[in-house]
Parts: structure tokens; C-alpha cells; sequence
């Protein structure tokens, strides 16, 4: 029987001590921001095991075959095509975890081996955790998992999203409301309230389940519309509560900040979100793995692994999403 080097053997303790982590460190990332909390818990991250892409069917039509009808009367049978897909892509976030020689070899004891791999993995969650959560306001750029700004664009009436080409499908075109281009000079203390509930009836269409389920926006906007709130009756939502995360909420809807929203010009934007109707698709060979630590060429006894995460955020309704945008802040 080989008898492992303190090599493999430290290669070894490192996977070990990531894989019985795994399970907790996928669920803290999860559940470090609002978005992603509020997406784990309404049950919308969905495994898929590979795949060249992600499919997802679409209905954007209704059956021509309804009728009302007494005695005697015929029912038409017309087959109708109501039924296409939106082919997104797999995107690929990953971390390097890099273990250098001298560092193995001057924390000698298994504990203090284990303490500087606890380290490491755990700046690799946090790290992560930004990146998925910058992701998320930021406009897909070519390798980058889709963001709010894609699905839920300030014009949605041009470009092509989940392979659907929006110019020629109205169907496939969020609702979106210029701010300051109606509003020039006004401050959205002053008219955001009403441009909300507006925006929200647009989702909606006075549906229940067209109703959007979260409102997530940078920190002026929710610090204004603080503002406006502060002179009715605070209400919390309790999964939001409980978890400790800031929020408010409007017409019963929980309304959420993130820092990656940005600042300033950036910082304009107020999604209207039904969760319903968005889901974050993953890999589960691929979430949040580890791979083998492999030599770094020309180095002694330096070494590399990665951690990575295989999915996409995508939709299968976009008109139930909303965006207000350039507000006045």
C-alpha cells in the first residue's frame, strides 16, 4: 500500500475540510444578501445536472378554442402554437484557492493546518458572495452570469434576451419607467410613492400571481422612499426580519438594498421583482465544488485548486418584472 506525502496528505485534509463545509458554505452564500436569501427561500434555486444550455419554455399565447356554450354546441379543436423556449447560456464563476510550500511547511500541526485552510476557505465564500451579488446589477458582459439590468432592462423594447429577440416580441418586454424624463426637477420624495404603485399595477395587471414579491434597489432609492414611509406604520416582514436584514415595505411587498447596486448615477434603480417567475439554475456538480490541487508550474511545492459555481439567472415571464429608473437622487 502507498504511504501518502505530507503533500497529498495536506491536498487531503484541505478537500476533506472544504467538502464537509460545502453544504454550509453554498447556504451562507445563499443567504448573505437579501436577493439571494429571499430567492433560497421561496424555493427558486433549481438544479440542473449539465447540459449544453438552460431551457426555458415560454407561453406567449392563449388557447383560441374557448367558448361559451349551451346544448348542442360544437367546440372548435384548432391546435394553436403557444409554446417557445429562451436558451440561456451556462456562466462559470470561480476562485482560486492557492497553497504555497513554505506556508505547509511552517504550520506544521495538523490544527494549524487546518486553521489556515478554514482561512483560505472562507475568504474564498466572501469573495464569492461579492462577486455573484455584483453580478446581479451588473449588465452581462460576455462571461458574467445575466443581472438584473438584462432581465429587467431600462428599455426593454431592443436586444436579445434568453435568445428572444424583444424588438420583434412585445410579449418578452418588461415594464420600465423613466424617472427623471417625466419627472425633470422633482425629487422622488416628492413622486416616487405614486410612480411605485403605478409601476406595480403594470407588473401585476391585478393578477395575484403577476403581483411582483420583492422590490430591490440601491440605497438612495430606499432611503427616500424611508422617507416618504416613516409617517405610516412600520410593517416588517418576518423572513426578512428574522434573517437581520434592513428592509421595508410597501403595499405588503418587502422592499431590500444592496451596496452593489452602486453609487450615485448608478445607485438610480428600483427593480420590481416577482420571484415566481425567476430562477437562479445551477449545476450540482458544480456548486460551489472544489477541484484537485494541482502544481503551479516552475513553483516549489506551490499549489492551486479552484472553487466554482455552474448556472445562470434567468426568466420565463419578463412582463411581470419592473424597473424604475433615472431617479432623481
Amino acid at each position: 500500500m502507498a504511504v501518502q506525502s505530507r503533500t497529498e496528505s495536506i491536498d487531503n485534509l484541505y478537500t476533506t475540510t472544504w467538502q464537509n463545509m460545502k453544504a454550509d458554505v453554498a447556504d451562507q452564500i445563499y443567504s448573505a444578501t437579501p436577493f439571494y436569501f429571499w430567492m433560497k427561500n421561496k424555493g427558486n434555486l433549481d438544479p440542473i445536472p449539465g447540459g449544453r444550455f438552460i431551457a426555458e419554455p415560454l407561453r406567449y399565447a392563449k388557447s383560441d378554442n374557448i367558448r361559451w356554450v349551451k346544448k348542442g354546441s360544437t367546440m372548435p379543436l384548432a391546435d394553436k402554437e403557444f409554446l417557445t423556449e429562451a436558451i440561456w447560456e451556462w456562466r462559470y464563476l470561480a476562485d482560486s484557492i492557492v497553497r504555497f510550500g513554505v506556508d505547509d511547511q511552517q504550520n506544521r500541526g495538523r490544527n494549524q493546518i487546518i486553521d489556515l485552510a478554514l482561512a483560505k476557505m472562507q475568504n474564498s465564500r466572501d469573495s464569492l458572495v461579492d462577486a455573484l451579488e455584483t453580478s446581479l446589477f451588473t449588465a452581462q458582459t460576455g462571461m458574467e452570469m445575466n443581472g438584473l439590468p438584462d432581465i429587467i432592462a431600462d428599455d426593454p423594447t431592443t436586444g436579445t434576451t434568453g435568445g428572444v429577440d424583444s424588438a420583434t416580441y412585445t410579449w418578452w418586454r418588461n415594464q420600465t419607467f423613466d424617472f427623471n424624463a417625466t419627472w425633470s426637477g422633482s425629487t422622488f420624495v416628492a413622486k416616487g410613492q405614486a410612480e411605485m404603485a403605478h409601476m406595480l399595477n403594470l407588473c401585476s395587471n391585478n393578477l395575484r400571481q403577476d403581483t411582483p414579491d420583492l422590490i430591490v434597489s440601491g440605497q438612495v432609492p430606499f432611503e427616500d422612499y424611508e422617507e416618504l414611509s416613516l409617517v405610516y406604520q412600520r410593517i416588517v416582514n418576518k423572513e426578512l426580519a428574522d434573517a437581520g436584514f434592513t428592509h421595508q415595505v410597501f403595499k405588503g411587498i418587502p422592499m431590500v438594498w444592496s451596496p452593489a447596486a452602486g453609487t450615485g448615477s448608478t445607485n438610480n434603480r428600483m427593480y420590481f421583482v416577482n420571484t415566481r417567475f425567476l430562477r437562479l439554475k445551477y449545476d450540482p456538480q458544480m456548486n460551489f465544488d472544489m477541484t484537485e490541487w494541482k502544481p503551479i508550474p516552475d513553483q516549489i511545492q506551490d499549489r492551486a485548486a479552484q472553487v466554482i459555481f455552474a448556472g445562470n439567472l434567468v426568466t420565463n415571464r419578463r412582463k411581470v418584472h419592473g424597473v424604475i429608473h433615472n431617479i432623481d437622487t
